[in-house]
């Protein structure tokens, strides 16, 4: 393609050349500040002030045709680029990629998006786009990719509708809203076909408006009524609903119409704009066959109020829900099946009843048996942790987490393992203590009889203080150390759930001194990942002891340890305190980490 440039454009040197006339010149001593010109030499200078403007007028209009002409050559060079790109995107490889491969390479991109309304606005000045607006990025490139998008059942069933006062727009009549969204949910319905839907629903009430007054309240109805009326299909559902229970009418019409629901959320956020009644309980999921897994958040009085199939649920989590005395217990009692429990500060009203002989570590005979019970997560107070501790009994039990918000006592844990019989079987443990500075000594102490009774633990994760007082020291492998059987220390007698106070006292009279030296038994004997997150740590020699002695290959050997104690093969260290320290200690440690190749990252 030949491309003609204007026709002045040919002889623009030899017109450049034609007007550079000598400008005017004058006499140099003219030109010294003290010299006053003559009315001949005024006549003069004025005459050539006025030929020096007509040549700026006439460079001037050249350089306004320069630019008129280069913004006509850039204009042309941008229509010939898009040209090109039009010609070379004929023989793109793309298009030799089949609908099926590039509707696999969409749903891979578009894995952690979700089809949401309203849209998410990118934030202002970011180079990053909201993860959500990649489906719709990618179906504005082209009409064929368009066309695969839609093409693709997967995608459009997972959606997301937002119906809260802050996401929708301001002075947009209600009509108007409703038909917008009812238009975007009947568009994911029909491009998702028969594939399980997996939704999620989230409404907040308007501020100082009544039910009847809030808009944002009409329009969650409506879009929630839509979706009942396709119950069948749904499969993980989310609703994170402002007075949940006062939506229970439009929910009953998908009673035993929900084959096919195996997640389900359900949360009561916000203040209730109504106290549930019996009448208010929702019963849509009484049958559900397929459903094992349930999180509650703020819930009042589940077990009263949902009607659930308790007992053939896998995964439970309960999160600030509200529990008459008797409840918890009920609860677990119902869903005997469990094999993954969470509970986040919830209260705990229920007592433990233990028989005449206390003294036994089965003397918990109002415990529930959970057979199957494998990961147990609690976070409490720690008074509250003791309870539900003498609440369960899991012989199953592999995954232990306890996050105390007040001071933490230990003995209610181990008597749960040693009633439970799976000291020996927990692989992984997690606990984080109040770490507060008053009971440190004692929460630390209890930790160290809690890890002297999992001897199996291959994971071991501890946020704690001051973890070289009493428990850093206590897992250092020592000369002559074994990975045999290890005397735990003893439990009190007297059970009680006021917290740190049984420590104090109880945890006293255990057999086990206050410091590891001569023979023994190795703590942890079985330990790979260590993890420790200290927010008082004053020193880290201890530390640094405690990881050599474990990072040495064949179980510590050369220690003068017995073999048959596992070597570390990570380590997380965070530590800390009021005025950021340095560890020299840890700079030999970590050569000494590289060299037995033992991963090793360390936040100070």
């Amino acid at each position: 393609m030949e491309c003609t440039l204007p026709s002045h454009c040919s002889d623009l040197d030899g017109q450049a050349l034609a007007n550079r006339t000598p400008l005017p010149k004058l006499a140099p001593f003219l030109l010294h500040s003290s010299s006053i010109p003559s009315e001949e030499e005024k006549l003069s200078v004025e005459k050539a002030i006025q030929e020096t403007k007509t040549t700026l007028s006439v460079l001037d209009e050249e350089i306004a045709r320069l630019r008129s002409s280069l913004a006509l050559l850039e204009s042309r060079r941008e229509g010939t680029e898009r040209h090109l790109a039009e010609q070379q995107a004929v023989l793109s490889s793309l298009r030799h990629i089949p609908p099926e491969i590039l509707g696999e390479i969409f749903l891979y991109t578009c894995s952690e998006s979700t089809i949401s309304w309203p849209r998410h606005s990118h934030p202002p000045q970011s180079e990053i786009p909201v993860i959500d607006e990649i489906p719709w990025q990618l179906g504005a490139v082209c009409s064929y990719w368009r066309t695969v998008l839609h093409s693709l059942p997967k995608l459009w069933s997972t959606i997301h509708v937002d119906v809260a006062s802050a996401q929708i727009p301001q002075g947009v009549p209600t009509l108007y809203l409703t038909q917008r969204v009812h238009r975007f949910i009947e568009t994911c319905l029909t491009r998702s076909g028969s594939e399980p839907l997996n939704f999620t629903l989230k409404y907040a009430a308007t501020p100082s408006k009544s039910p009847e007054e809030d808009d944002a309240r009409e329009l969650t109805c409506s879009v929630l009524a839509a979706l009942v009326e396709v119950s069948e299909r749904w499969a993980n559902v989310t609703l994170d609903l402002e007075d949940l229970f006062s939506f229970h009418a439009i929910l009953a019409p998908a009673r035993e119409r929900v084959p096919n629901l195996h997640t389900l959320y359900l949360c009561s956020s916000g203040q209730s704009a109504t106290t549930p009644r019996p009448w208010h309980a929702i019963d849509a999921f009484v049958v559900a066959p397929r459903l094992a897994n349930l999180t509650l958040i703020h819930i009042s009085h589940p077990t009263h109020n949902l009607r659930l199939p308790w007992y053939q649920l896998k995964s439970l989590r309960s999160k600030g829900s509200n529990f008459h005395e008797g409840e918890f217990t009920r609860l677990l009692q119902q869903s005997h099946s469990l094999e993954e429990f969470r509970t986040e500060d919830e209260r705990v009203l229920d007592l433990a009843v233990t028989s005449a002989n206390s003294n036994t570590s089965n003397s918990n005979n109002s415990a529930v048996h959970l057979p199957s019970l494998r990961s147990l997560v609690i976070t409490n107070k720690g008074s509250y942790i003791s309870r539900i501790f003498q609440l369960i009994t899991a012989p199953s039990l592999t995954h232990l987490s306890i996050h105390s918000r007040t001071a933490y006592s230990a003995d209610h844990t181990i008597s749960m393992l040693r009633r439970s019989l799976c000291s020996l079987q927990l692989r992984s443990l997690t606990l984080e203590s109040s770490r507060d500075l008053e009971v440190v000594w004692e929460e630390n102490y209890g930790i160290f009889c809690l890890l002297a009774e999992v001897k199996g633990v291959e994971e071991c994760v501890l946020r704690v203080s001051k973890a070289a007082d009493e428990i850093i020291p206590r897992l250092t492998v020592r000369r002559g150390m074994g990975a045999g059987p290890q005397r735990s220390p003893v439990i009190p007698s007297s059970h009680t759930s006021s917290g740190i106070g049984l420590m104090g006292s109880g945890y006293g009279m255990g057999q086990v001194s206050t410091k590891t030296s001569g023979q023994g038994a190795v703590l942890l004997p079985n330990l790979r990942y260590f993890s420790l997150e200290d927010s008082f740590c004053d020193s880290a020699a201890e530390l640094k002891e405690m990881l050599q002695s474990r990072m040495v290959a064949g179980g510590g050997a050369s220690n003068g340890a017995s073999s048959g104690i596992a070597q570390l093969s990570k380590v997380h260290l965070k530590l800390s305190r009021p005025a950021p320290p340095s560890y020299s200690e840890l700079d030999i440690l970590k050569d000494v980490a590289k060299e037995k190749g033992v991963q090793m990252d360390i936040l100070v």
